[in-house]
């Protein structure tokens, strides 16, 4: 989509620049082990476009999605920098 803006209604910008519209509605698991075996966490929404190179964090351990789709993201889960006992809530990002 092209997207114009203006600050006084007439003037606009003759540039034009994309603009990408998306929403995340849920990712699953919600949990499981910190030793990474577990395969991937799922990122549910819409308006996720490969051709954009989405990048997934988690704990801070930046990695391309496994698999992009309009609705859908997938991201491989890394294994824990404090552990493989860690217990806790690990930044999650697309």
């Amino acid at each position: 989509m092209n997207l114009q803006v203006t600050f006084n209604g007439g003037d606009y910008d003759h540039e034009g620049f994309e603009f990408t519209v998306y929403n995340v509605a849920k990712a699953f698991p919600r949990s499981g082990p910190s030793n990474g075996e577990t395969r991937e966490i799922t990122v549910n929404g819409q308006g996720f476009h490969p051709e954009s190179h989405p990048m997934c964090r988690l704990n801070n351990t930046i990695s391309e999605p496994t698999s992009v789709k309009w609705g859908e993201i997938k991201c491989a889960i890394p294994k824990a920098f404090e552990g493989d006992d860690y217990f806790g809530n690990v930044d999650f990002a697309v």
